[in-house]
């Protein structure tokens, strides 16, 4: 983009926990705070190239991904042991 010289736009998706955590899902988490932190930064250096750099974030989606950490999450409320 920078070399055609028309600048252009870029977009990621990211999601609602790249903004506050979620709990028993921290490397899901730290992976959308990430993009947040690379969108701002590239934001920053490619502005002056006439490069827009944003995303956007969904909220909750029923996805299976969720799924284990839920029943995680009840074992562990349920107090017992292995």
């Amino acid at each position: 983009m920078i070399t055609q010289g028309r600048g252009g736009r870029i977009i990621g998706a990211t999601s609602v926990a790249g903004k506050s955590g979620l709990p028993l899902a921290s490397a899901y988490s730290a992976s959308k705070f990430a993009i947040r932190g690379l969108t701002q930064t590239a934001a920053l250096e490619l502005g002056r190239h006439s490069i827009t750099v944003n995303t956007y974030a969904p909220g909750a989606v029923d996805m299976c991904v969720f799924t284990p950490c839920l029943v995680i999450e009840s074992w562990l409320r349920s107090g017992q042991r292995i």
